[in-house]
């Protein structure tokens, strides 16, 4: 996740002085992470010997600079973290944070190299005869290009010449321009390699619903948290470090994987892939470098539960199809494999290691997949087939199927979602009242906002903070303007969050104590995307992504269409609205439009961005246009450029 998207989502935010600070872990929640000490291993340390092992160098006095000389990057945020757990952090919790807080070059075997904690993701160069392939580009510029710095000064000073990313998630793609240029990956001159429909889903995740996720995905890697023992510790996959600036950029392959089992020979490196659709992403793909012994898992493969639908918001993932990925990769590389190399956390040493990790990696997806469809097919709903579940130990007991990042719980419920869909199959469920008007009801029923309040700090002094927090929502959501009901909400919220394993879990209850605590109000004026953000997208990207900014009341009646050319990419698209609705089409090409304009993408994505310098735009050099130019005003009218400050834990 990038830090210039994650802090964006904070800009315009403000917030209410004299705020109630975090309050410390209660008895119940004491007593609760104590237990944890007894329930796993804390004297296997065979996890700190894999995660520092090979280290070569990191960067110097732990920060990433930026072109300019300013610290982009403290790898030392997180230095608090030593020693035992405090109390306000679940004790698994703190030692998985210690591990994703060791950084720096690391050797695997020879020719094969990662960098890990620059970034949310690592990664990886494997040495050609006469340069490097990279695997996976980080979330921006600033800490790739430090990554490769680091490379070159202690490996070899040599040219990247393939960049294979894994799959359509920005934390893995953004920093491609960090490395390579757009102009080398056109020209040939550098492969850049994916999965078949990298591109495309990228797009539609990134893009189509880029603002709802990144609102959500301020929760879940906890965006505004402070980094403390009462704040944020981890991500779970890493440390929520970004791209440091510096850009970061979704830019279309010149080679796509089609087919599990396809080779590629790079410059005397040869590779064998499997393509892992809907797996952790909808398009992703595992490496194998059979001279190296090396499985490169992209994400299929972690020291952590992953999420199959993650609370930023995602399509759901296929559990069974991912633990079927698995294995399928013990068959094509598990008896010549020697090292596993994920594209977050560390790495597994040894054949007999890599194979029990990847195994019972795949027991861990298709034990709660079939589970969750078994109590389905008993007629357990999503939540209590969530509360039901519980890995056997042999599942449990290892570091590497732990909740640091996705749980059984949500995990469950996901996979239920995946079959069944959002309804549970009770009727009352089917058709309920939107959260504020239930909200009041639900208050008026209870006997007021006070009687509420009192019964709600009986419960939270028995330290049933699960039902404190449901219940106070409805009090919240009648009368955002109850500090108090807020401000116990907020701390039944901090107690769930220092007790749960899960990092993401962590963030975002403590995201929500803190803005229930401080108020966060929110800017009126929404935010339209940057000059930046058109211009990394196809024309039909754009006109993708402008169908979902219409406001469908304002487009109710009209009837417009205008045509677009694109002379540098031979382009001409007929864009209409009718119904409601915004389509394009490449093929109507002879169909009358009311108004044509012919202009570079680079140009239209200024026009967008800056629709004040549209006379300025329109008359410059190179664009033509014939036509009534109101029209194009007119189809701009329906636009309504997402606010990005919604509110989540307050109407």
């Amino acid at each position: 996740m990038k830090k210039n998207k994650i802090t964006a989502l904070l800009i315009g935010c403000t917030i209410v002085a004299g705020a109630q600070a975090p309050k410390p872990a209660s008895t119940f929640t004491q007593k609760s992470n104590e237990a944890v000490y007894s329930k796993l291993n804390f004297d296997d340390t065979a996890d700190f010997e894999d995660a520092k092992r090979g280290f070569i160098a990191t960067v110097e006095d732990g920060k990433i600079l930026s072109k300019n000389g300013d610290v982009a990057v403290n790898l030392n945020e997180f230095a608090f973290i030593k020693g035992k757990s405090p109390a306000t952090v679940n004790p698994a919790l703190w030692r998985h944070a210690q591990l994703n807080n060791i950084h720096g070059l690391f050797k695997i075997t020879d020719g094969v190299y990662q960098v890990r904690s620059f970034a949310i993701a690592n990664i990886s160069f494997i040495e050609t005869k006469t340069g490097y392939v990279v695997i996976d580009a980080l979330s921006g510029a600033t800490t790739s290009l430090a990554a490769y710095e680091l490379v070159k000064k202690h490996v070899g000073n040599k040219p990247i010449l393939a960049v294979i990313v894994t799959h359509s998630h920005a934390d893995h793609y953004g920093g491609l321009e960090g490395l390579i240029s757009a102009e080398d990956i056109k020209s040939g001159k550098v492969k850049f390699i994916t999965p078949k429909g990298f591109y495309d889903e990228a797009v539609s995740e990134n893009v189509l619903l880029g603002n709802v996720m990144k609102r959500r995905a301020g929760y879940q890697f906890g965006a505004g948290l402070p980094k403390s023992e009462t704040g944020q510790i981890d991500v779970g996959i890493g440390k929520p470090f970004s791209g440091g600036g510096g850009g970061s950029s979704l830019l279309q392959p010149n080679f796509e994987i089609e087919k599990t089992g396809q080779t590629l020979n790079i410059d005397g490196l040869e590779l064998v892939f499997q393509l892992t659709p809907n797996s952790e992403a909808p398009a992703e793909l595992t490496v194998f470098a059979p001279a190296q012994k090396v499985f490169f898992s992209a994400e299929i493969a972690s020291h952590t539960y992953h999420n199959v639908l993650t609370p930023r918001g995602a399509k759901t993932r296929d559990a069974k199809a991912w633990a079927g990925y698995l294995d399928e990769a013990i068959d094509l590389f598990g008896g010549k494999t020697e090292f596993i190399v994920p594209s977050h956390t560390w790495p597994v040493y040894g054949h007999d290691k890599g194979i029990t990790f990847l195994e019972k990696q795949r027991d861990l997806y298709k034990y709660v997949h079939d589970q969750t469809v078994h109590l389905a097919n008993k007629g357990l709903n999503p939540d209590e087939i969530a509360d039901e579940i519980k890995l056997p130990a042999e599942l449990a007991k290892e570091w590497y199927n732990r909740d640091f990042y996705g749980t059984v719980k949500h995990n469950a419920k996901a996979t239920y979602q995946f079959y069944l869909g959002w309804w549970d199959g009770n009727p009352a469920d089917y058709d309920k009242l939107p959260q504020v008007e239930a909200a009041k009801k639900y208050v008026e029923w209870f006997g007021g906002e006070a009687a509420v309040l009192k019964k709600a700090n009986e419960s939270y002094n028995k330290g049933e903070y699960r039902w404190v927090a449901e219940v106070l929502k409805h009090v919240v959501f009648a009368n955002p303007a109850n500090t108090a009901a807020k401000n116990l909400q907020a701390d039944a919220f901090e107690q769930i969050a220092y007790q749960s394993e899960s990092a993401i879990w962590r963030d975002l209850y403590l995201s929500g104590a803190k803005e229930l605590r401080q108020d966060v109000s929110t800017p009126k004026n929404p935010v339209s995307g940057s000059n930046n953000f058109y211009a990394n997208l196809t024309p039909e990207a754009i006109f993708d992504y402008l169908s979902v900014t219409v406001d469908g009341t304002k487009a109710a009646g009209k009837d417009i269409k205008l045509r677009f050319l694109f002379p540098e990419l031979n382009k001409n698209i007929l864009v209409y609205l009718k119904n409601g609705v915004l389509h394009q089409s490449s093929t109507r090409v002879d169909e009358k439009a009311e108004f044509t304009l012919a202009i570079s993408k680079l140009k239209f994505a200024d026009l967008l961005t800056n629709p004040d310098k549209a006379r300025e735009i329109l008359t410059s050099e190179g664009v033509i246009f014939e036509g009534d130019p109101f029209k194009f005003r007119e189809l701009a009218s329906v636009f309504e450029p997402a606010n990005p400050h919604w509110n989540i834990v307050t109407p």
